[in-house]
């Protein structure tokens, strides 16, 4: 792409803003380098690799970078004779260690976000090499004494000469007829030697070997003849001890030499992982969004904002400096290639043209550089294969050219290069001569421009350019709005307005003499006032025109946002139910006896029953009985062990099966439940059909049905994730419900249910599949059947009217109307009012 415009656009600070959010210099060596790609499959791929690394930062956070930096030179010296350092080996191991922690933070990641999958793929194992260098190099990047049994035993040799020779040097320095020999009582090193020193005038009165005199010739350094041997001894160690340090060195080298290839193919991967975490990261910070690009395509974003000034307000806020209402970024919305190819941007100074087309440039760039761009979603954004811009008052030094003959010559390389996959950018057109020709030549410009197919934009304060928009096809107005009573531009980019200069208005505002602004006027001349006033009101219907596009357009964007939201929560809602259905089945399966496992306890215990009005199992463990929540026993379907502990429990159900296959009637009378059950099952599915198709369709206004009286409500609001609905009832009063109490399928609210008059003709028929109604506590019966529950002890037998069941009762309290039941390994809590004896029960039922 062109380089100039890259410059002249400043990407090199979107390119630096980039490396802010880099973890190691791998990548921020990267993100300075980036460029943008003019292929399609490349640019898409890289939006994809951002937009999956967005997902996995917002819901796994950052990658585990720790450790890792560029070891592309330490690789240079880690080579046999390559003058290698440990510091050199530890840093390659804690790199490659944090490799293996990246491709770990990937793998874990869902499997949707194939991208990043593929990435950890290119990140290779090198446990072998890491055990190998840790083995050799400690924790302060010396090598360890048990490296190797030689070093060790070379080392321990070390220690013990070293001990003699001091020994033997200190036993001089405690002899009086030496000590006052010496210029001071202390031990010095002369190269790998021990010596002492000797003032010069007691030459030859310590026996050894004079390795040298001091400076001032007043001082001689003495190694003792004591002392020689164990220096000698020492040098050798010392000799030998870095021949094996080399050795080792050496060996590592090796090792590493052959994984040369892997573990440049492995930083290369870092590097990738840590530009895409950077990207992700600016693009969450400044709540950038994934255009789409086509070959091709239209330019369509709605609130971009450029993205060095949206940085800068950032950084103020951030720091707490600056003018933060100077600062403020005006949102713009850029269309080209729809109904115009060709976009003229007229208005005053300082309002904002350039960077307008500047912000245009900058977007397309980061699209097709793999980055996010700020705009609003739904954006859209051809490939472009050139962008090239001239902007200000650029000119050729070297040529001697002037102002006007710069911009010729960027003129001239632009149209050379120009065709239907370019974008082109061209500030002040026609400026840096006579107006009148300045004007002919940018028509002329625009006439070429219009013959290639490019998309382009054009800042100009020429009149005839206005004019030549508004008359040909293809090509349109714009303008950057500028208040005059403020005398300041307020950046907002008007599609289809041409725009004024202001320039005698400004100057009436500055203070310029009344006599002198009329006198402008006039001489603007009738003709062009007449220009400026059929502009202003072709401007202002253009600007509502603009201004109900651009509300249909975000209207549309929010109505996407909320489809494809409401489909995500339907798809929770449809997880969920899978997950229930399940649940269900394997807590149906379970009856007292049956082994449990108990998270908490981490053993297994027994179930002695099921509570379901506390959500609790009651489990025995030797002989403590615990409560154990059903959340905990809701099995994880992607786990093998959850699957095989299902697969136990069929294949339980068919020992069952086979065990009564001997007994007919028992036989028949399970089947016959089973198919009841099955029916149920069916009806239930169907139900759930038809509830979550009915919520499905639900709008905020409508009128719907709810599981209560008065059996029908205004919907307010639908909130999907509390799995609760906000309903307006007759009268004002506003009221949550549960969302399954809305649209019910069963009931006395549901259609054709106990509260309508085809259900209560069905009932007064005796029709015995009619669902049974909750009985009202007040009436004689109820009173009566109280009277004689109460009576009842525990243990024995009542009648769930509303279940149409018998049951155990368990215990009743009194005080809350309220009974718990026992049916199986299911404990139950009931109103009393839906309670009966079972004897008193089949004695009202006597006839």
């Amino acid at each position: 792409m062109d380089a100039f415009t890259l410059k002249k656009i400043e990407f090199d600070a979107v390119r630096q803003i980039l490396s802010r959010f880099c973890a190691c210099a791998l990548g921020k060596k990267a993100a300075l380098a980036i460029t943008p790609s003019s292929h399609l499959a490349t640019v898409e791929q890289g939006l994809e690799q951002t937009s999956q690394m967005l997902e996995a930062v917002r819901d796994a956070g950052l990658p585990p970078f720790g450790g890792i930096t560029d070891i592309h030179e330490a690789m240079g010296r880690a080579k046999p004779g390559g003058a290698s350092r440990c510091e050199d080996f530890t840093q390659i191991a804690d790199t490659l260690e944090g490799a293996w922690h990246c491709r770990s933070f990937l793998a874990a990641l869902p499997e949707e976000l194939d991208e990043l999958h593929t990435l950890a793929r290119s990140l290779g194992d090198f446990s072998n090499e890491i055990q190998a260098i840790r083995t050799i190099i400690g924790p302060q990047n010396e090598v360890r004494d048990d490296a190797s049994k030689h070093l060790l035993t070379i080392r321990r040799e070390l220690a013990e000469t070293t001990r003699e020779l001091h020994e033997v040097i200190h036993s001089y320095l405690r002899r009086p007829e030496v000590r006052k020999l010496l210029t001071t009582t202390s031990i010095m090193l002369h190269g790998d030697r021990y010596v002492l020193p000797v003032r010069a005038d007691h030459r030859g009165r310590l026996p050894g070997v004079v390795h040298r005199a001091s400076n001032t010739g007043t001082t001689l350094f003495v190694e003792p003849n004591a002392s020689v041997e164990l220096n000698n001894k020492l040098v050798t160690l010392h000799d030998h001890e870095r021949q094996e340090i080399d050795k080792l060195l050496t060996e590592l080298a090796v090792k590493l030499l052959a994984r040369e290839k892997a573990i440049f193919q492995t930083l290369g991967a870092l590097t990738k992982l840590d530009l895409l975490s950077a990207k992700a990261q600016y693009a969450n910070q400044f709540d950038m969004v994934r255009p789409i690009v086509r070959e091709g395509g239209v330019f369509a974003c709605s609130q971009a904002r450029h993205p060095l000034l949206d940085f800068a307000r950032w950084k103020d806020q951030r720091e707490g400096g600056g003018d933060q209402e100077n600062r403020s970024v005006v949102p713009i919305d850029i269309r080209l290639g729809s109904d115009f190819d060709i976009l003229v941007i007229t208005g005053s100074n300082t309002g904002g043209k350039t960077v307008a087309m500047k912000t245009a440039a900058l977007l397309a760039t980061m699209a097709q550089s793999g980055l996010l761009i700020p705009a609003r979603r739904g954006a859209k954004l051809p490939l472009f294969r050139e962008i090239m811009m001239d902007v200000g008052d650029e000119q050729s030094l070297e040529q001697s050219l002037s102002t006007f003959g710069g911009h010729i010559e960027r003129l001239k390389a632009i149209l050379r290069q120009a065709d239907r996959h370019s974008l082109v950018l061209l500030d002040e057109l026609g400026s840096g001569t006579d107006p009148d020709e300045g004007g002919a030549i940018g028509q002329a410009v625009l006439d070429a421009l219009g013959r290639t197919g490019c998309l382009a934009m054009v800042s100009t304060h020429i009149s005839i350019l206005k004019a030549y928009a508004m008359n040909h096809e293809r090509v349109d107005n714009g303008s950057v709005e500028f208040d005059t009573q403020t005398l300041s531009p307020t950046y907002h980019l008007r599609i289809g307005t041409p725009g004024e200069s202001h320039a005698i208005t400004v100057a009436e505002k500055l203070g310029l003499p009344g006599r002198i602004t009329d006198d402008a006027r006039k001489h603007l001349g009738q003709r062009g006032q007449q220009f400026r006033r059929a502009m202003r009101r072709t401007g202002k219907a253009r600007q509502i025109a603009e201004e109900a596009r651009a509300n249909a357009d975000a209207a549309k964007v929010h109505a996407e946002t909320q489809a494809e939201t409401y489909e995500d929560k339907l798809d929770d809602v449809r997880k969920l139910k899978d997950e229930f259905t399940t649940f269900l089945h394997h807590i149906s399966a379970l009856k007292p006896g049956d082994k449990i496992w108990v998270p908490a306890a981490k053993k297994h215990g027994h179930l002695a029953r099921l509570e379901l009005h506390k959500q609790v199992a009651l489990v025995n463990i030797g002989s403590l009985q615990l409560e154990v929540p059903l959340a905990d026993m809701m099995p994880d379907l992607g786990r093998h062990d959850v699957r095989h502990e299902l697969n136990q429990l069929h294949t339980r159900a068919e020992e069952q099966a086979n065990q009564a296959a001997g007994d007919r009637d028992k036989a028949a009378r399970l089947l016959a439940e089973a198919k009841t059950l099955e029916q149920q099952k069916r009806q239930q599915a169907r139900q759930f059909d038809m509830w979550l198709n009915a919520i499905a369709r639900v709008k905020v206004g409508d009128l719907a049905p709810i599981a209560r009286k008065p059996g029908r409500g205004k919907v307010v609001e639908v909130n999907f994730p509390a799995l609760r609905a906000t309903i307006e009832l007759e009268g004002g009063k506003i009221i949550q419900l549960p969302l399954q109490d809305l649209h019910p399928q069963t009931g006395p609210f549901a259609p054709g249910g106990e509260g309508t008059k085809k259900n209560a003709s069905r009932q007064g028929k005796g029709n015995k599949k009619a669902a049974v109604r909750h009985r009202d506590p007040k009436s004689k019966s109820a009173k009566k059947d109280r009277r004689a529950l109460l009576d009842t002890s525990p243990g024995e037998k009542v009648f769930v009217v509303p279940f149409q069941t018998a049951a155990t009762l368990v215990r009743i309290d009194e005080d809350k109307n309220k009974a718990t039941v026992l049916r199986g390994a299911f404990e139950i809590q009931v109103a009393l009012s839906d309670l009966e004896p079972v004897g008193y029960q089949k004695e009202k039922r006597t006839p």
